[in-house]
């Protein structure tokens, strides 16, 4: 009885371990050529509007395969969750939703300003400073913003424990903000130090701080349409027929050394 009281604790003490790991499992997409080369592509996890030559972006069935799955007009917004580069240098992305996935060419995507994008233009003025919120917001409603001034906001009420910053950035009006790399399933998420339960009329009355509002930048391309250049059909039924023959001569051996 106290055996399998110790092995139901052990299990139990296992899957509390387990629960919070999943929680923070990159989403994978459920595209056969990614599952093929999984170990050769990078996880990519940012939002792209379209922007290819003639008005669109087309989408093919895999990097090596020119069979079309969509297209997309210019704006479309997508979100790309992995990459790949082809032996031609060419890096493509992958989009899957309602269980239909394809892949484009990257050069005709145009990245959404967000927090990455924040801390590239203005990693100079971004600060190492470390501290928690203030105590009198415990329970209290407060956003979480994407980056200093975006026009995406996440509401979260501030449970047992104050949300932990370690860098902070000061903006064009003065107000402070700190980054949180982690809050009960948010990343990387920015708190405004000053008014944490404040929107954006709050904080701007006169003039919002106009970061990530560039407009997107006209390609000019030159030459032929970037399509796959691999031959995957063919390898497919190369190594199908190989398959096949293996089977047949396994088959022909094994009925020999019967005889």
């Amino acid at each position: 009885m106290k055996k399998r009281i110790c092995v139901l604790g052990v299990f139990f003490c296992c899957m509390l371990c387990v629960i919070p790991a999943q929680a923070d499992t990159i989403w994978e997409p459920q595209d056969s050529f990614y599952e093929d080369h999984a170990s050769e592509c990078t996880y990519e996890g940012r939002t792209y509007t379209a922007n290819g030559p003639d008005g669109v972006v087309i989408l093919y069935a895999s990097p090596l395969s020119d069979r079309k799955i969509d297209t997309w007009e210019n704006g479309f917004e997508a979100y790309i969750s992995f990459t790949y580069e082809d032996k031609q240098g060419t890096l493509w992305g992958v989009y899957e939703q309602d269980r239909k996935s394809g892949w484009m060419p990257m050069e005709y995507m145009d990245v959404v300003y967000d927090h990455i994008s924040f801390e590239q233009e203005y990693g100079a003025e971004i600060q190492e400073m470390y501290g928690t919120l203030n105590e009198q917001y415990m329970g209290k409603e407060i956003l979480l913003w994407e980056y200093p001034g975006s026009p995406y906001q996440s509401a979260m009420t501030v449970r047992d424990r104050l949300p932990y910053y370690h860098t902070t950035y000061e903006d064009s009006v003065g107000h402070l903000w700190g980054n949180v790399g982690y809050y009960y399933g948010y990343k990387d998420v920015w708190i405004c130090l000053d008014k944490p339960d404040g929107g954006m009329d709050a904080l701007y009355p006169d003039t919002a701080p106009g970061i990530g509002e560039s407009q997107p930048v006209e390609k000019e391309f030159d030459g032929e349409r970037i399509t796959p250049q691999g031959r995957e059909g063919n390898v497919a039924a190369l190594a199908a027929v190989m398959v096949l023959a293996v089977v047949l001569v396994t088959g022909g051996l094994l009925f020999a050394l019967k005889k």
